[in-house]
């Protein structure tokens, strides 16, 4: 009935694969932006990165969340590079946090 050929590689759901390395890369570029002193004093504050981070691991919790669902549905394997990628939003997530705040604190 349905057709999810194109989803599956070896036997695992791999569809919403591009989103969270899109997410990933929201999360590094944020990483980024909190490392670099120019960009931290111009474009962002402590507001922004606590928003971001939790909006960025929410979104990638809940589709990680998603795509168990739709796999067991299928009747696919789990993706773990999938898993993987969230491990690595929710560490950059905490990072980015840590950091701003962090270094908020050795200028005071």
């Amino acid at each position: 009935m349905y057709s999810y050929e194109s989803f599956e590689t070896l036997g695992v759901f791999t569809l919403l694969r591009p989103i969270f390395w899109t997410i990933l890369l929201m999360t590094l570029l944020l990483f980024l932006g909190v490392i670099i002193p120019k960009v931290r004093k111009k474009l962002i504050n402590g507001v922004t990165v606590l928003s971001l981070s939790f909006i960025l691991v929410l979104v990638s919790a809940q589709l990680l969340f998603f795509n168990g669902i739709i796999v067991d549905e299928l009747g696919l394997g789990g993706d773990a590079v999938s898993s993987y990628l969230f491990l690595a939003i929710a560490g950059f997530s905490v990072a980015n946090i840590l950091i701003y705040f962090l270094s908020r604190v050795k200028k005071s």
